[in-house]
């Protein structure tokens, strides 16, 4: 038997959990309170972003339909971040149902298609230091941001959305180890923000560096910089192709998500203190 295209096998793995998602979602009442589930619900976007997504690029799926996904699960990470309502994730999971049918058959239609071998990379000194780190402190992130690098050195990507959701979730996942909710929520003075069930990024940010001895005015670049990156992804999420200029769109695109790389690594880095020796 011929082993199935990693693509099918991808898409067929993030529908299981789809499936599973829905399934824990329905019997709730109004909200989606449980952190179970919304922690369901951030993995399911993540597995879209590091197994799914490059491969349906592969395979020639079309931009249109990679992009309609990639914002509608952008809306779900939202809305897993805090309580929110039921039936606002059923709708995104009917919504995307909708490509289900299609794509599959795309997908099994294109999977002999050859992807194309991915272009040499050129890895600046503070990317090496910020992979070696990772490397030693979170492998997965490590390769996660790795992957980033490379989607962004890749010139002929039909967009590059999901290059920035990965970088988001890589600077989430260090501030996660850097910070655990429990840790900065008993610290002195602490107060959630509004509509927020745990800390958010820029709370964690300032958390570890007040615990370093930095002073406000000190710790100011980096929670400014956390704000920036939030506020990036989310208009990267709303952005609309301008008609008959995809072209320029996704270069514009590229160009954002390169400025957005820049001040995630800044932060990464000072997070990580890889300038400290």
């Amino acid at each position: 038997m011929t082993p199935a295209h990693p693509a099918s096998e991808a898409w067929a793995e993030w529908w299981r959990q789809l499936d599973a998602l829905k399934t824990a979602i329905y019997p709730l009442s109004n909200n989606v309170s449980s952190a179970r589930v919304r922690e369901d619900a951030r993995s399911v976007v993540q597995f879209y972003f590091r197994e799914v997504r490059r491969p349906l690029e592969a395979v020639g799926i079309e931009a249109e339909k990679i992009n309609e996904i990639d914002q509608k699960l952008q809306h779900m990470i939202e809305l897993a971040a805090g309580v929110n309502r039921k039936s606002t994730y059923l709708g995104i999971i009917r919504e995307l149902a909708k490509l289900r049918a299609p794509l599959t058959m795309a997908i099994e239609i294109r999977a002999n298609a050859k992807p194309a071998a991915p272009p040499p990379v050129v890895i600046s000194q503070v990317e090496t230091a910020i992979l070696q780190t990772l490397e030693r402190l979170l492998p997965l992130t490590a390769l996660s941001y790795r992957q980033a690098i490379q989607d962004l050195a890749d010139q002929k990507r039909s967009s590059y959305r999901g290059v920035a959701a990965e970088l988001r979730e890589m600077l989430r996942e260090v501030l996660d180890h850097l910070a655990p909710d429990a840790d900065v929520m008993k610290a002195p003075g602490f107060k959630l923000e509004k509509d927020q069930t745990k800390p958010t990024m820029k709370q964690k940010t300032a958390h570890i560096l007040k615990a370093r001895g930095l002073n406000d005015t000190q710790r100011k670049p980096a929670t400014d910089a956390i704000a920036i990156v939030e506020s990036s992804v989310g208009s990267l999420a709303r952005a609309a192709y301008s008609a008959g200029s995809l072209a320029t769109h996704v270069s514009a695109e590229r160009a954002e998500v390169l400025e957005f790389k820049g001040y995630s690594d800044a932060v990464v880095a000072q997070l990580l203190e890889i300038h400290k020796n």
